[in-house]
């Protein structure tokens, strides 16, 4: 096994971690075996510098988490250094730029698991992808979500409206969301639907931004109909073709 070239293909760019073992399993998971150790500059707790103040004090048997490698699961179990400080008398954990502190899915399947959130697929599809559960998946749409910026300043001219399922953290069984109406691209996606609710949020969008809004595409919910009574003075509302098709279908039948 060339180790080099196993921590290229996770993307370990650590140089003190060293992957000494590897082989697959029956189930076809990926088990690697590895350590990490390196001299402290300083104590993480308490500052002091690396004086011969801190000392080798034992292994701590770790796991870190990586997507999937031609279809399999990579788990390595990694053997960190732990670390005694003489000055604050505190221990310490060998740490690696490869996972985030306390957690054991690494960082580039972070990274991939934000990258395959731009693709239209399921949750549970893109946690199977990079081996975790669904509901990381979910919190690590959630923290980015931290990072989207509405611009309250534009709208453009065509909006889709329209209710998708909710998670159990939203506040209703269904939720609300828009699109553009020429590029397809998402605005936002809101944890709720009423009347209230949304004449609120987008009151908080520039008079001028309403009001460059010509053409409002939606179901035969009612709400949204008398939201652009409210909200978009220049708007039409027009029915989605799907909607109307299902609607007269029903009839007939």
């Amino acid at each position: 096994m060339c180790h080099d070239t196993t921590k290229l293909l996770l993307g370990i760019a650590d140089e003190n971690l060293k992957i000494t073992d590897g082989e697959t399993g029956e189930d076809g998971v990926i088990r690697l075996t590895g350590h990490l150790d390196y001299t402290p500059k300083a104590c993480p707790k308490c500052g002091i510098i690396n004086d011969q103040k801190i000392i080798n004090y034992g292994w701590r048997n770790t796991t870190i988490r990586f997507s999937k490698v031609l279809s399999n699961t990579v788990i390595l179990a990694l053997k960190r250094r732990y670390f005694h400080c003489k000055e604050c008398h505190g221990n310490f954990l060998a740490q690696t730029v490869a996972v985030p502190k306390h957690c054991t899915i690494s960082n580039t399947s972070r990274k991939e698991c934000l990258e395959k959130l731009g693709e239209p697929v399921s949750l549970k599809h893109i946690a199977n992808e990079v081996s975790a559960s669904d509901s990381f998946v979910g919190r690590q749409l959630m923290r980015a979500e931290r990072d989207f910026q509405t611009n309250w300043h534009y709208l453009p001219e065509i909006i889709l409206m329209d209710e998708v399922k909710s998670t159990k953290s939203a506040t209703g069984a269904m939720s609300f969301e828009f699109m553009n109406g020429e590029t397809h691209e998402l605005i936002d996606l809101l944890p709720y639907r009423t009347i209230n609710k949304l004449e609120k949020y987008f009151y908080r969008f520039d008079q001028a931004a309403r009001e460059n809004v010509k053409i409002i595409v939606t179901d035969m919910n009612y709400t949204y109909p008398k939201l652009v009574q409210t909200v978009f003075p220049n708007a039409l509302v027009v029915m989605d073709k799907f909607h109307i098709i299902n609607a007269l279908n029903r009839a007939f039948n």
